[in-house]
């Protein structure tokens, strides 16, 4: 058991973030399963991961010390992270660079065929069927952030009727060239893709074979000429968040298919700054095995961002609190 005196610099802080950066390289999933299990307190009470601790208090860790210590972090197998798991699904971080699925390039690592087999070597009895657990929704090969998988055939139909209908809210984190004049806004495109090219085209009217788009964006911070914003996908297209900010003149950083090149290598950036980093259930025709996710909020402890993003000054503030 490890005890932990709040310092004045941690006041008001959410304990997931305290435990996260007082851990540092120490999986979130650790303290996420310990939250469940409520073996986290505070002043003696035991806390909830979103509670906020205060100068003076006492924090109470019961987590065996071996998984205190710090992973290495230097293959990207060790950087997933499952975030959230009950008997139906499992929400997990995927590091950038990694597909989600196996396309027609042979790869040495593939999220859910990684995670099938994790799940194979359990020897607690929970192993799901052969293909699973499966993938629920796709996020690009260098996006980075949270993707929900599924356990069952049945879960799986019921998440993916969920997404359908839009009751399950997806927010992402994109540092962007170029700021935009609103602080909220709401945008409607028309999208094509281009499968000759491997991309997608935007247009500000339907289009033969485009579908239509609907993008929410926050502005959260600018220091010209970058900016940070949080983006909602309302719909959910291929590509859509970054062709559709790179139409509206905010492409997203490091970006190599719809950015700037210049401004790419200028950051030394490899891979786009879009992170999905937060989703929540909100489902509105209850009635499902899941409906005990109504209401659930998952988010991004902290953000691996490539270094050349400290560059921009976005970084300053904590997004987390």
């Amino acid at each position: 058991m490890r005890r932990i005196l709040v310092e004045i610099k941690d006041d008001n802080k959410r304990i997931d973030r305290f435990l996260t950066d007082r851990f540092a390289g120490v999986p979130a999933a650790v303290f996420f399963k310990a939250f469940r299990k409520r073996n986290i307190r505070v002043n003696g009470r035991r806390v909830s991961n979103d509670f906020r601790l205060h100068a003076g208090d006492i924090v109470e860790i019961f987590i065996p010390d071996e998984y205190l210590s710090p992973i290495k972090r230097d293959d990207p197998e060790s950087r997933i992270d499952i975030l959230y798991e009950d008997e139906y699904i499992m929400v997990v971080f995927k590091p950038q660079g990694i597909p989600v699925h196996q396309d027609s390039n042979r790869e040495d690592l593939v999220l859910d065929q990684y995670l099938q087999a994790l799940m194979v070597k359990r020897q607690d009895g929970t192993a799901p069927g052969p293909g699973f657990p499966a993938l629920c929704h796709r996020i690009d090969r260098n996006t980075g952030g949270l993707v929900i998988l599924a356990k069952d055939e049945k879960s799986l139909e019921v998440m993916k009727d969920k997404f359908k209908n839009h009751e399950i809210r997806k927010f992402y984190l994109a540092c962007t060239y170029g700021i935009p004049s609103e602080k909220e806004a709401e945008y409607e495109a028309y999208l094509k893709k281009d499968a000759q090219n491997s991309q997608v085209r935007i247009f500000d009217r339907p289009v033969r074979g485009s579908m239509r788009i609907v993008t929410r964006f926050r502005l959260l911070k600018a220091v010209y000429p970058y900016a940070l914003l949080e983006v909602e996908l309302v719909t959910g297209r291929t590509h859509q968040i970054r062709a559709h900010l790179a139409w509206l003149g905010y492409p997203i950083l490091g970006d190599g298919k719809y950015g700037i090149s210049d401004i790419n290598r200028s950051l030394k950036l490899k891979m786009q700054a879009l992170f999905h980093y937060r989703l929540r259930f909100e489902f509105k025709n209850p009635g499902t095995h899941l409906d005990c996710l109504n209401g659930r909020e998952i988010s991004l402890p902290s953000i691996p961002w490539q270094k050349g993003i400290n560059d921009t000054g976005l970084l300053g503030n904590d997004l987390f609190e």
